[in-house]
């Protein structure tokens, strides 16, 4: 991948100012902080699709003169972020939130026969320095804060593809709505629907086949995530739901499992990270159906919390199988059907 062009300018909004850092003129570290960004962003798997509102809105008239080997108007850029950082933080300022200060980061890459145009805001933390004490602030090394732009462009200049990134859980929407002025191609609605669907039909179904106990666990905390959170992202529900997992079955495929469930987005086109639509996560759209005899089902509504103690299996003397669920108003129905695992009638 060649660079062609790169930029970094401080944002800070409470003092109404920005200042343009020369990389080449700074340190090495400045350098390589600046080249694992853009690795960062160039291979990030979580991230939404949009588009642009306009062909002549300010960033993309911007980007184009960027594609034209033109880089004169990287502080247009950095002055309307300057300027709509300054109205968001006015239109939360009741909240008691703060819109942290920090550097735009920008770059005009080549990749075989495509140009990649990369914006990012890079959130600065305070820290308390080694040496004195004292308390400064900076750009994270290890676990960078940052909201990024990546579009991609064929030669004749032609948008292919735009997505937008965010390492925090809710993505914010002065970043991509006001001020890189994009529209969702995906809506939480539809992401939110998809993903479930998806994973229910290519994912969880052909686990259902051959290790029924593990489908219900992962199905389970899948319910769960959805039910609990506010965004989707492929990244963390994978960590919450399955890379510390132990499966019941000693021959269940978690890491093909995990793979598979990595690359839904990009194989079935819907974002990697969303919004979490509520109404798509109803008890009716998410319930699980287990036949328990050809008279019998066991329907679980919704995520239970405390799976295992709630639904519990074992075998009487004579190697039938039971399942005992703890239940105070079920009991009420059943109360006199004495239980005798003896195997004795």
């Amino acid at each position: 991948m060649d660079i062609k062009f790169t930029s970094l300018h401080q944002i800070d909004h409470h003092l109404n100012d920005i200042k343009e850092i020369d990389i080449s003129d700074q340190s090495q570290d400045l350098k390589d902080y600046t080249n694992r960004l853009i690795a960062e962003i160039t291979e990030g798997t979580s991230k939404r699709k949009f588009q642009f509102r306009r062909e002549t809105t300010e960033v993309r008239n911007v980007i184009g003169q960027f594609l034209n080997g033109t880089y004169t108007s990287k502080e247009t850029n950095a002055n309307r972020l300057l300027d709509v950082e300054e109205n968001a933080q006015k239109a939360i300022e009741h909240l008691g939130n703060k819109i942290q200060k920090g550097s735009l980061f920008q770059a005009h890459l080549e990749d075989n026969d495509h140009h990649i145009v990369v914006i990012s805001k890079a959130d600065q933390i305070n820290f308390l320095a080694e040496d004195d004490f004292t308390l400064k602030s900076g750009l994270p090394w290890e676990k960078k804060i940052f909201k990024a732009f990546l579009a991609r462009f064929n030669n004749e200049n032609q948008v292919i593809e735009t997505f937008v990134y965010d390492t925090t859980p809710r993505m914010a929407k002065y970043w991509w709505d006001t001020y890189l002025e994009l529209d969702e191609v995906y809506t939480p609605e539809f992401n939110t629907k998809t993903a479930l669907k998806l994973l229910d039909s290519k994912v969880l179904a052909n686990i259902k086949k051959k290790h029924k106990a593990d489908h219900t666990a992962v199905r389970n905390k899948a319910v769960g995530y959805f039910q609990s959170r506010e965004t989707f992202e492929i990244n963390g529900f994978l960590d919450t739901i399955l890379s510390n997992y132990e499966p019941v079955d000693p021959d269940f495929p978690k890491t093909k499992t995990m793979e598979k469930v990595r690359n839904l987005p990009e194989k079935y086109n819907f974002d990697s990270q969303f919004p979490i639509a509520t109404e798509e996560v109803t008890s009716r759209k998410v319930k699980n159906k287990i036949n328990l005899t050809d008279r019998m089902d066991l329907i679980l509504k919704e995520n239970i919390p405390e799976l295992k103690s709630t639904v519990q299996s074992f075998r009487d003397d004579e190697q039938r199988k039971w399942i005992a669920i703890r239940t105070d108003t079920g009991y009420d129905h059943f109360e006199g059907n004495e239980a005798n695992f003896t195997g004795e009638e």
